[in-house]
């Protein structure tokens, strides 16, 4: 059997560069990576299902987006193979609704929220206490992602009604709309990343899309400490080992959780993307990734050197 100690599934096409910088700084220590693309896809399948491959750790990059993939993550899974954001965790973290609960529990701010079930469950809802969250406000599907299915600018009980049905199955959350405090000349959003144990926190304005890195000297060091204590915290929570949350500053000096815990996240480069996420950002998620499947490697060889000795 062949045992590589990293595979990455991925199909998307921006994520070639990531993915590529994360299998060149794997070669660089001397640790094993296999890619997993769709043209490789069902023969790498039916090699771990016959016994010619193992893996040790593997990051999936596809399955939320192509299905085939499905079948690898089973295989995975099954092999019991180390994930980075095991499957099961990530599906509840995704689940915003789920999240929104856990975050209160907590003691984490969020925003006023009003949580309305499934259309195809409940489709007539006359009765939302709307004057809770004001006007304008906020509608989302509770498991969609990268802003599919949002409305940023609701107005009535129709405008959640026209919403509901497009994910007619997922639960839905109306929320107030947030509007951040200005630091000098740029709206106090943050977009901050988790990876493997580290916060990388970025500036990331809401309405142009555009990100930034944050410096500690830039804001406050009560509020710089502040966000990175929520990032543990639902680091904590999730279990997840890497994540994207959006965070936002509001009088008096209020940190709130806009968006929860992003597993999928997208890391293209802002030198090759104007809305991607600053290069050297990316750089040290790589880094985080890689440290940890070494890390990882390390520990499972030590496992397995010591119950050789002690079988002998």
């Amino acid at each position: 059997m062949q045992i590589f100690d990293l595979a990455i599934a991925w199909c998307w096409k921006y994520d070639a560069d990531f993915i590529f910088q994360i299998d060149k700084e794997c070669g660089k220590r001397g640790l094993f990576s296999y890619l997993v693309h769709p043209h490789n896809l069902f023969e790498t399948m039916h090699k771990i299902d016959s016994g010619e491959l193992g893996f040790k750790v593997f990051f999936d990059r596809a399955s939320d987006q192509e299905e085939e993939f499905d079948g690898l993550v089973d295989l995975m899974k099954a092999c019991q193979v180390r994930m980075i954001n095991d499957v099961d965790k990530a599906l509840w973290a995704s689940d915003k609704a789920t999240m929104h609960l856990e975050f209160l529990t907590h003691g984490i701010n969020v925003p006023y929220t009003i949580i309305l079930p499934p259309y195809e469950e409940n489709p007539d809802l006359n009765s939302i206490p709307l004057e809770k969250v004001g006007k304008p406000f906020v509608i989302k599907p509770a498991c969609g992602g990268c802003g599919d299915g949002v409305v940023l600018d609701a107005q009535s009980i129709k405008d959640i009604q026209i919403a509901r049905q497009e994910y007619e199955n997922d639960k839905y959350l109306v929320q107030e709309k947030i509007f951040p405090v200005q630091i000098g000349k740029k709206r106090a959003w943050f977009r901050v990343f988790y990876v493997c144990g580290e916060v990388l926190p970025c500036w990331w304005d809401d309405q142009t899309r555009i990100a930034d890195v944050l410096s500690p000297s830039q804001i406050d060091e009560k509020i710089y400490l502040g966000i990175e204590e929520i990032i543990r915290k639902i680091a904590s929570i999730s279990k997840l080992d890497l994540f994207s949350t959006e965070i936002a500053l509001i009088p008096p000096e209020k940190l709130l959780v806009i968006d929860h815990a992003n597993d999928q996240v997208d890391l293209r480069k802002k030198s090759s993307h104007f809305d991607g996420i600053p290069d050297e950002v990316v750089d040290r998620i790589v880094t985080g990734l890689v440290d940890y499947v070494q890390r990882y490697v390390a520990r499972t060889s030590i496992r397995t050197e010591f119950s050789r000795c002690k079988k002998i």
